[in-house]
C-alpha cells in the first residue's frame, strides 16, 4: 500500500485526495484592533474591542436580512448561526423594523425599553450580554444602524 502526500493530508495511491474546507474566523484581531470581514470579501474596522466589532457585524447582517425580508432566503441556516451571533441580529433586526414602521425616534425608544427589559429581568447569560451589548451599539451609533450607506462609509475599508 502506497500513500502520497496531498497538501498535509494522505491518501491511498490513485485515489483523489477529499477536499478539507475550513472558515476562517469573521471577527480577528490585528495590530491590537479588531476587524471583520464580510464573505464577499469587504473588510470593516478598526474596533477598539471584540463585541464592537461582533456588534459591528451583527448589524451588517441584519441591514442584510431586512434587506431581503421580501424575498425567499435560500439558506436553510439562520442568520449569523455560524458566528453565534443570531441571537443580536434578532434584536438589530428589530430594532430596523420599528424603524421603517414608525420612525427613529419610536425605534430609538423601543431599543431603550427593551435594553432596560433585559437589564431588569433577564439572567446574566453570554446571549443576554450580547443582546444588550448589540442594543447599546444601536443606541450610540443610530445613523449607522438605520442607514446603511452611512455604516459602509464609517466602517468599510
Amino acid at each position: 500500500m502506497q500513500y502520497k502526500e496531498v497538501s498535509m493530508t494522505t491518501s491511498r495511491f490513485g485515489e483523489a485526495p477529499e477536499a478539507q474546507f475550513y472558515r476562517s474566523a469573521r471577527v480577528y484581531v490585528s495590530n491590537s484592533v479588531w476587524w471583520f470581514d464580510t464573505r464577499e470579501g469587504v473588510q470593516f474596522g478598526p474596533f477598539i474591542c471584540k463585541i464592537a466589532a461582533s456588534c459591528a457585524l451583527a448589524v451588517y447582517v441584519a441591514q442584510h436580512v431586512h434587506e431581503n425580508a421580501t424575498t425567499r432566503m435560500l439558506s436553510t441556516q439562520i442568520a449569523g448561526s455560524q458566528d453565534r451571533i443570531a441571537h443580536m441580529i434578532e434584536e438589530v433586526v428589530e430594532v430596523i423594523r420599528q424603524h421603517q414602521d414608525f420612525g427613529q425616534l419610536a425605534a430609538t425608544n423601543w431599543a431603550k425599553w427593551r435594553l432596560e427589559e433585559l437589564r431588569r429581568k433577564a439572567t446574566a447569560t453570554s446571549e443576554t450580554v450580547g443582546r444588550i451589548r448589540v442594543l447599546e451599539f444601536t443606541l450610540r451609533h443610530p445613523e449607522q444602524t438605520f442607514s446603511f450607506d452611512q455604516f459602509l462609509r464609517f466602517r468599510a475599508r
